[in-house]
């Protein structure tokens, strides 16, 4: 008799796809066993198995493969694309996983390696076109700015219109991601309808964006990825035209105003060879941008690591605009031995400071130097005598002459002082921490615990320089007082904090019955303080120090008055909300062919009274997976699935902000001066203890499909989202004390349909060619106003609120051109006359938003061998803004001319003679560039663009080259964000957050990088 006794050993090997490229994260499992392991980031495994014993080797998108252990210690494996990616991974609500097959949510995800290494600062930005119906508007070129979010249009008036953003299971600040790394990101979920959402009830009635970082792998060795980014940045092309000196100076002769008035044509042809200053090429730069990344990633049989370290530097495309971050990540995760109990920590720390250039959008002429850098004038030089870059143009501080004289001519120095001279910064640190925990405890029950925490810290610091030309404009005694400048401090703390409990049971009946319930109970709680001061009066030898802050006490003799100039003024905020919540879901699936789930939570919010607090919110959603049904055996069809879902979510926030409107349903009161001088109390708050939950309600038909081996696969979903009791100010009696009150009146429904299309062209082992689609279309109405506003809110500007029009509608008399008789500009009466006149009661409903209607993306991918192309287009369509900055290039009312700005080349079009035919009305005519923006459609531009969002071409050296060396991959590429603009708009920038009005504001740049990543 022989014996034979099994002997343990190590494989290791590499998964690569059919075309050699890596597939990192198979899955490895010793089949019939609970052991295994992952491939790392080049593809590579290794793992402890018996001869004999069977490895399964499972990747998402690929076809199982099963080998046999023998007599090799190497086993290297190729995956076949499977016929469908119908196991694709679904991430849901509360770290919840499914399916596309077995999903019966809208849910869109995206996967953060096509996204990994972009040169935007946040994260959110590089999602811009990659999901049907999500429209994200940054509206400014500073790096690491804010976004704006919004998921299947708009969904309140006046309360929160943004989607809830989870990552790692921590409820985050939906407005800032600059101080986390984009590349620690693994996947992108965006829940869109009620089926996917409604479990976050209050937070999520505009949807829920799930973010999940990357983590290590259990049984991988030690291993190091290092990736490194450099460019530049630059200005997009834009669509200015304006006058150089020569003609500026002969237009200002022609009407007798400014500089060029009088002069003769050697004169002016004498200034202009001196001098022809482009501004823009003053105030704009080439900016650069850097990155340096490492991650470390190592598991045991139990336990595995992901660490990460980033520095980030970007340069503002203008001067004095920079953005630098640094972020520290940890994500670990354990389980036992019997993988009954898994559990996991993430940690991340995230530092940056941004130098930035406050009041752009402004109208002040001395703050806004986006204006400057539009309108300063040509034949004003940027140079000193010594031909270096001017800090003052020559102007003293104080000179108050020289800051007005010619209107204000000389206002491009005062902002290039500024910019030289004063601080605006801000510093953040942001610490994101979850520990998520699951116990099998018993047979198909599941107990879960998740903690997550968010803490972000501001430190915002602006000085204005004492010796800056404005800095002894300062105090309250202005040049009169000794020192000048001003300092203001801002200091914040935002900390949120949510618990989750949960106890779940899945257990499977008859082979054919799944069924799964889960209990939840929820604590959310929110903290926020800050403290701020300003102080007038600094010592220009002590500038950024306290010991330069005058002291309050100080006295000055000041008109022949003894007085205190420089007392500080300081302030405090404290915060706190709250939310607590019970809630549960409940899954059936019959034979893999028909599922429905269903979801039902009570909210209670401390916004409103004991008899409104609580609120009751659900969501029921099915399915039928039609592809597994027989009549569909032998078709093109790999996946034909039909989904439907239907559920009720609300909305507490009754402003916008998380910490806003916190008191409406009190009575607040104020202290002033009263009767002879005395100290009196009085109410500058009614209280409305009827205020109750903002509640929409959405319906979402939808259909998944792949054919003929997945080539081509997609899917279409149309929608109907209602939100009713509406938060709008409501006028009351002013014998209140106050105009209006916070009410719940009204409503507003989104409906729309989306597409979403891949399809891949070629695939053999040297070539991948695919291209992908996505769109979504968006009609917004709002349907009910309070009956005291007979259905229309007009508070003045250029746009109100209307029944039966979108939200953000422009209000506005039509421009209907020149009177050739006289040159006066015509405009069109409510009933369509021609009239001179320009008066409110002719305003009318343009029809245009502020809101795209349309909204996608698309690209393509082209992969031979090593190489690799890919592009990513975005665009928005039917969506519109008022354009000042060419408003103020075209001002031509009385007097304006020596105003002290350029012009554009178009106002030699104006009228001048008796019938001339021409747009523009003629020079010193009684309306200027802010009447016109206010009142009138004139400036109303359709700001629809087409973008080159991104452009990547990569090569990854062949493996053969790295087999002596300890580098296991290397990649090297070159990209571009935002290269080409396709629009009609005449702006500096036709992306906007969905601003009403553009004045100077900050243009998104067009960046160029070149990296490479090392694995080692």
């Amino acid at each position: 008799m022989q014996l034979t006794f099994a002997q343990e050993k190590t494989i290791s090997g590499t998964v690569t796809d059919e075309i050699g490229l890596p597939l990192p994260g198979t899955t490895v499992l010793l089949k019939g066993t609970s052991s295994g392991t992952s491939s790392d980031f080049d593809g590579n495994y290794s793992i402890k198995a018996n001869t004999g014993q069977v490895l399964v080797f499972s990747f998402i998108g690929y076809t199982n493969q099963e080998v046999t252990v023998g007599s090799s210690n190497t086993i290297n494996i190729v995956l076949q694309e499977s016929t469908s990616s119908l196991e694709e991974v679904v991430v849901t609500a509360y770290g919840g996983v499914s399916t596309l097959r077995a999903s019966a949510a809208a849910v869109s995800t995206v996967q953060a390696v096509i996204l990994e290494d972009r040169a935007n600062a946040s994260a959110i930005q590089n999602l811009q076109g990659q999901v049907a119906g999500l429209n994200i508007a940054t509206g400014t070129g500073q790096p690491g700015a804010d976004s704006l979010i919004i998921l299947r249009g708009p969904g309140s008036i006046n309360g929160n219109i943004e989607p809830l953003f989870i990552v790692d299971g921590i409820a985050v600040d939906e407005d800032n991601f600059r101080s986390i790394n984009p590349n620690d990101i693994a996947t992108y979920s965006v829940l869109k309808d009620a089926a996917a959402a409604n479990i976050y009830g209050n937070r999520a009635a505009n949807g829920a964006i799930v973010i999940t970082t990357k983590r290590g792998n259990f049984n991988e060795a030690l291993k190091f990825q290092y990736t490194s980014t450099y460019g530049y940045n630059e200005l997009q092309d834009q669509p200015f035209e304006l006058m150089n000196t020569s003609e500026i100076l002969n237009f200002q002769r022609t009407y007798d105003e400014g500089r060029g008035a009088g002069l003769t044509n050697s004169e002016i042809a004498t200034i202009a060879r001196q001098v022809n200053t482009s501004w823009t090429d003053i105030f704009f730069r080439k900016g650069t941008t850097s990155s340096h990344d490492l991650a470390i990633t190592s598991g045991g049989e139990n336990s595995s690591n992901y660490t990460s370290l980033q520095y980030f530097e970007q340069d503002g495309i203008f001067i004095g605009s920079e953005f630098q971050r640094f972020t520290i990540r940890n994500n670990f995760n354990g389980k036992s031995s019997d993988d009954k109990f898994n559990y996991s920590m993430n940690v991340s720390l995230g530092f940056s400071e941004t130098n930035e250039l406050d009041n752009a959008g402004s109208g002040n002429t001395f703050f806004n130097p986006f204006s400057a850098a539009l309108q300063g004038l040509p034949y004003l030089s940027p140079f000193d005598a010594d031909g270096s870059l001017t800090r003052d143009g020559g102007i003293q501080p104080g000179d108050i002459t020289a800051l007005l004289a010619a209107g204000a001519t000389n206002f491009p120095y005062v902002l290039l002082n500024s910019i030289s001279f004063n601080t605006d910064k801000e510093e953040e640190i942001k610490i994101l921490a979850s520990f998520n925990a699951n116990w099998n405890f018993a047979e198909n029950l599941t107990a879960g615990v998740q903690m997550g925490a968010d803490l972000g810290t501001e430190r915002r610091t602006e000085i204005l320089h004492p010796e800056s030309i404005l800095g002894p404009f300062q105090s309250d005694f202005s040049v009169d007082a000794q020192f000048g400048g001003v300092q203001e401090e801002y200091y914040t703390r935002d900390f949120r904090f949510n618990i989750v409990n949960s106890i779940g049971y899945a257990n499977t009946f008859g082979e054919v019955h799944d069924f799964d319930a889960t209990a939840y109970f929820e604590y959310v709680k929110g903290h926020f303080d800050g403290f701020n001061f300003r102080q007038e009066g600094i010592d220009p030898r002590l500038v950024g120090t306290g010991a330069g802050l005058i002291a309050g006490r100080t006295t000055e003799e000041i008109d022949g008055e003894t007085v205190n100039p420089y007392i500080p003024t300081v302030g405090r905020t404290d915060l706190n909300v709250g939310n607590l919540s019970i809630f549960g879901t409940l899954n059936y699936t019959y034979n893999n062919k028909y599922g429905f789930s269903a979801s039902i939570r009570r909210d209670n919010s401390f916004r409103f009274v004991e008899e409104n607090k609580w609120g009751t919110f659900y969501s029921v959603a099915a399915r039928w997976n039609i592809d597994e049904e027989s009549f569909m055996d032998n078709t093109a069809f790999n996946l034909l699935k039909l989904r439907a879902s239907h559920g009720v979510s609300g909305n507490d926030r009754i402003g916008s902000g998380y910490y806003s409107s916190l008191d409406d349903t009190r009575e607040l009161f104020g202290t002033g001066l009263s009767y002879n001088g005395s100290n009196g109390t009085f109410p500058n708050q009614r209280a409305n203890v009827t205020l109750r939950w903002e509640e929409t309600t959405q319906t979402n038909i939808g259909i998944d499909f792949g054919l003929w081996k997945n080539k081509f696969s997609g899917a279409i979903d149309v929608y109907e989202k209602t939100t009713d009791d509406l938060f709008q100010s409501d006028r009351i009696s002013a014998i209140n004390g106050q105009g209006t009150i916070s009410s719940n009146i009204g409503s507003m429904v989104n409906k729309g349909i989306e597409l979403d299309l891949k399809y891949t062209i070629i695939q053999n082992k040297d070539w991948n060619v695919s291209v992908f689609a996505n769109g979504s279309y968006n009609k917004n109405e709002v349907e009910q106003l309070p009956p005291s506003t007979d259905g229309l809110v007009n508070l003045g500007g250029s746009t109100a609120t209307g029944e039966g029009e979108p939200l953000g509608s422009f209000y506005l008399v039509r421009y209907a051109g020149v009177n050739p008789s006289n040159g006066n500009p015509l405009f069109y009466t409510a009933d369509n006359q021609l009239t001179e006149t320009l008066t409110d009661d002719d305003r009318v409903f343009t029809g245009k938003s502020i809101y795209p209607v349309w909204q996608g993306g698309f690209g393509a991918s082209i992969r031979y061998k090593g190489f690799e192309l890919s592009n990513q287009w975005s665009f928005v369509a039917d969506i519109y803004r008022n354009n000042l900055d060419f408003a103020d290039l075209e001002e031509g009312s009385q007097g304006s001319v020596e105003n002290g700005r350029n012009r554009s080349v178009s106002l030699f079009n104006a009228w001048e003679n008796i019938g001339d035919i021409t747009h523009i009305p003629r020079i010193n005519s009684s309306l200027g560039s802010v009447d016109y923006i206010n009142q009138t459609d004139r400036y109303l531009e359709d700001a629809s663009f087409l973008r080159l969002r991104n452009i990547t071409l990569g090569y990854v050296l062949p493996r053969k080259f790295l087999e002596n060396i300890p580098i296991t991959g290397f990649r090297v590429y070159v990209q571009g964000e935002n290269l080409l603009t396709f629009t009609k708009y005449r702006g500096w920038d036709p992306e906007s957050n969905f601003r009403t009005t553009d004045r100077g504001q900050f243009p998104t740049p067009k960046i160029y990088t070149f990296g490479a990543t090392i694995n080692f």
